[in-house]
């Protein structure tokens, strides 16, 4: 071998000895193509893949003339349903009607989220119209939150203890962020083909947020921000409240932890 050839192969072997390559193993996923919800049934009794608690689902709002609650959506009947599914699969929830309905659904971590661990969903929606004349004027929202602990007796703990709060708002042109940081604007537009979000853990109190458009699959990264506080994040909540005319979905809920 030549001498050079060979003086090159030694080094490059001991770069590569030398370089520890970051690893990401997945503690927790679930998506509504999964096995359990088969039969199109998504309830209380339901708890797809792996790493999360059972599924706790709350509504408010049925009667007559006002309507709320959980579905299997299927791009074959859910023409809205362009830019989250999975096998033609996704969570639904709606929340219309004369009042103020409200769906929420909550799901607990097995473990709560340690630095270095991502989480990582999907949503999309449609704009807030009215789906009756006589509706609710109060403006409602759609997202998700990441919270302490995993209070879920009622739709009114949809926000209880969180410490990040993503989500679409009536009179918002973009996507919004609650949580420690003073902007809450994410400058991402509002799409109706809908987002995938990653939160990843920094610190205690820290994170980056990545946001990507499912329809031209642009990331927008938004690193160094404030969770309300530095508290366990012990499960996460989806809601619906006062949607309207659109249905609201999720999906491709994961825990990823990255390690070098």
């Amino acid at each position: 071998m030549n001498t050079k050839i060979a003086v090159f192969v030694f080094s490059l072997g001991i770069a590569l000895a030398g370089t520890t390559l970051a690893e990401s193993n997945i503690i927790a996923e679930d998506d509504a193509s999964d096995s359990a919800y088969s039969s199109a049934q998504w309830d209380n009794s339901k708890n797809g893949g792996h790493g999360f608690g059972s599924w706790t689902l709350t509504a408010e709002g049925n009667d007559n003339e006002r309507h709320s609650g959980f579905y299997i959506a299927d791009v074959k009947t859910n023409a809205d349903l362009n830019g989250i599914a999975k096998n033609d699969k996704a969570f639904g929830a709606f929340a219309n009607g004369s009042g103020f309905e409200q769906a929420v659904g909550y799901r607990g971590f097995n473990k709560p989220l340690q630095v270095g661990d991502s989480f990582s969903f999907m949503m999309e929606n449609g704009t807030f119209e009215k789906k009756f004349d006589k509706d609710d004027p109060t403006p409602g929202s759609i997202g998700l939150t990441l919270r302490t602990g995993n209070a879920n007796s009622s739709v009114a703990d949809y926000n209880k203890d969180a410490v990040f709060e993503f989500g679409y708002y009536p009179g918002k042109a973009n996507f919004q962020i609650y949580d420690g940081s003073e902007n809450s604007d994410s400058g991402v537009p509002f799409v109706d083909s809908g987002v995938s979000v990653t939160v990843t853990i920094t610190g205690p109190g820290t994170y980056d947020l990545e946001i990507q458009t499912m329809f031209d699959k642009k990331v927008i990264k938004l690193p160094g921000r404030k969770l309300r506080n530095s508290s366990s994040i012990d499960s996460f909540a989806i809601f619906d409240r006062n949607g309207e005319r659109y249905d609201a979905y999720f999906n491709q809920f994961q825990v990823a932890h990255t390690s070098k």
